[in-house]
């Protein structure tokens, strides 16, 4: 083949060409693996740092199925104690069970309410019983249970046992509706002074959770006043409510007449568990209609009776017997003559 004037022959051309096709892949391939590569190492320091960056355990939190951890604060430091299968996930979950107290946050620790708390410790709620050995005291009647069940709780007995001279009462709360007339004054004072003393160590059997109130009365009652600034009823028979009786109790004296209905009427508005009546007097009677009355007003209160008499008892039936047995209670009479100076 002749070859133009200024250019090689065609199959000098043919055969360079491959040549050059072949220069010019080499020449692109360089390129290419260098940027497959660098593509390559710059996904595996992205992923390599994502990794770092995320929180241990995160991963698990996302897909683990929940369970119940148990927090045990001492000594400002936190144990946790989680359900997994493990030798002391028992152990933690029996003592959780046994003291939950103890496993609970600090910030869910039941707080100490003011006033009265109910007291703690095995034994029953009953104190000293006064009345025994009074002198005078004969012709014990009834059965002066009371009501057991008390206002603090259904099935739960949170009652104490009081006596005056001699007649139990059974409850949490109790009213004393004492005679205070003319008459309590005869025997150089010995009977408003009995009934005063048996009255304060009736006190002394109650606690913080029993509540009280007394009544004096002659033609009107006197109710005992609490502290300032509390409307007039029941108090609790803590220290200060005791001292705030015998405060009361140390201001009353004997004159007027009698009227009997008044005073029980107030007391039964109280709803007390047991009510201690006494009087000396033999008139004004209650009549058939007021006894009806009181059934009326009474909301399963017992009353006790205690009559105060000069000699020995008659053995007869009275109003006093009547009031006694027609709501539960019990009835004693005592001999004023006998009685201490």
């Amino acid at each position: 083949m002749v070859a133009a004037k200024g250019f090689p022959p065609m199959t000098d051309v043919l055969t360079e060409l491959p040549d050059e096709a072949g220069a010019w892949q080499r020449r692109r391939s360089v390129p290419g693996w260098i940027f497959s590569f660098g593509l390559h190492f710059a996904v595996f320091v992205t992923l390599g740092l994502t990794i770092r960056s995320t929180p241990r355990g995160a991963g698990e939190l996302a897909t683990r199925e929940g369970g119940i951890v148990l927090v045990h604060r001492a000594a400002g430091k936190a144990q946790y104690f989680s359900d997994e299968a493990g030798s002391d996930a028992p152990a933690s979950a029996a003592a959780a069970k046994a003291n939950p107290a103890a496993f609970a946050p600090e910030s869910f620790q039941p707080a100490q309410l003011p006033g009265p708390q109910l007291p703690t410790g095995p034994g029953p709620l009953v104190g000293a019983m006064p009345g025994q050995g009074v002198p005078g005291a004969t012709g014990l009647t009834g059965s002066g249970t009371g009501n057991k069940g008390g206002p603090l709780g259904r099935g739960h007995d949170y009652g104490v046992e009081t006596k005056v001279f001699g007649v139990p009462g059974r409850g949490s709360k109790f009213v004393y509706v004492f005679d205070r007339s003319a008459s309590m004054n005869g025997y150089e004072g010995r009977p408003l002074s009995a009934a005063k003393r048996e009255l304060i160590a009736s006190l002394q059997s109650l606690q913080n959770v029993h509540q009280f109130q007394i009544i004096f009365y002659n033609e009107n009652p006197q109710l005992m006043e609490l502290f300032r600034g509390q409307t007039p009823g029941l108090v609790f028979g803590d220290e200060p409510g005791k001292k705030l009786a015998e405060r009361f109790i140390g201001g009353v004296f004997a004159d007027g007449g009698t009227a009997h209905m008044k005073a029980l009427s107030l007391a039964l508005r109280m709803n007390p568990d047991v009510i201690f009546f006494l009087t000396d007097a033999d008139e004004p009677k209650l009549r058939r209609d007021e006894l009806d009355r009181i059934r009326t007003l009474n909301r399963g209160t017992t009353i006790n009776a205690i009559e105060f008499g000069a000699g020995p008892s008659s053995g007869a039936r009275n109003f006093l017997t009547q009031l006694a047995a027609e709501n539960g209670g019990g009835h004693a009479y005592v001999d004023v003559t006998r009685l201490p100076r």
